[in-house]
């Protein structure tokens, strides 16, 4: 039986209007108490996940930044972090200053965002950032000063395209300067910057390891492409309805949308 059920939030657990139906939270309660652990898998930190989750009371661990850490709110720290070292991240703030982008790092959770020196967001990210997640930064004139005076390193960087940019262009030109990380896409106005090697995947069997379970009893669910290491690496991939066709591929079941409340439906099943 699977002890480890791992799920991805926007557009797999979450509705489109970003909520989550009673029933399902009632199930999750049901097969937490016979001892699964319940792991939401988001790119969003640890502070960003949304009140519906973080007020669940058998809710103790999220895996965050996809894969760039793993939180215990209960303890109130990480368990594992594989985060972007300070001065390779001081590098990268300096030449994305020359690139047509507004810059995002992400620090113990919160973000440092371009604004300026009363804490005010740039208009422009303010117009295309995920609404939800605005309460959640710094706004500084210069982000690279701003992140230099915290002495830490950064779990990852989100870059918000200048209008008119070259999406692909500025990927390439991150990819060339900095092989050791991972540039990636996550809208056709935001690119994402992790330490290479980090993916969802990896800290679900690293997260699996330290709780002493064997990989093979974790489930996943998911409908990116973000969430194929993930599904890739559980013990059973479940893939949504509304999932795209490249992750489908990787799906050992397809369950109801998440506007169907699939993932209820596939733990009802199996736990019945």
């Amino acid at each position: 039986m699977y002890r480890v059920l791992a799920c991805d939030l926007d557009g797999t657990l979450l509705r489109d209007d970003k909520t989550i139906s009673e029933e399902t939270k009632e199930a999750l309660r049901k097969i937490t108490e016979k001892g699964v652990i319940f792991l939401p898998s988001t790119g969003r930190t640890h502070r960003e996940l949304p009140t519906i989750l973080r007020d669940l009371p058998f809710l103790q661990y999220a895996l965050c930044c996809n894969g760039g850490s793993v939180y215990d709110y209960r303890k109130d720290c990480y368990i594992y972090e594989d985060a972007i070292p300070h001065d390779l991240a001081l590098e990268v703030l300096q030449f994305v200053k020359t690139l047509p982008v507004y810059e995002t790092v992400v620090v113990n959770g919160a973000r440092i965002v371009k604004g300026d020196e009363n804490d005010e967001i740039c208009d422009y990210i303010r117009q295309v950032a995920v609404k939800g997640l605005l309460f959640n930064f710094t706004g500084a004139h210069d982000v690279k000063a701003a992140f230099a005076k915290t002495e830490m390193d950064a779990q990852k960087f989100l870059l918000y395209l200048a209008e008119g940019a070259d999406r692909d262009q500025v990927m390439s030109q991150l990819s060339e300067q900095f092989p050791q990380l991972l540039v990636s896409s996550s809208g056709p106005k935001f690119i994402e910057v992790n330490i290479r090697g980090v993916d969802k995947g990896k800290a679900l069997i690293r997260f699996c390891q330290l709780m002493n379970v064997p990989i093979e009893e974790s489930m996943a669910f998911g409908d990116a492409e973000n969430d194929i290491s993930m599904l890739d690496a559980a013990g059973r991939a479940v893939v949504m309805e509304n999932g795209t066709p490249e992750t489908k591929k990787h799906a050992d079941m397809i369950c109801p949308s998440n506007n169907d409340d699939g993932v209820r439906k596939v733990i009802e099943e199996i736990w019945q």
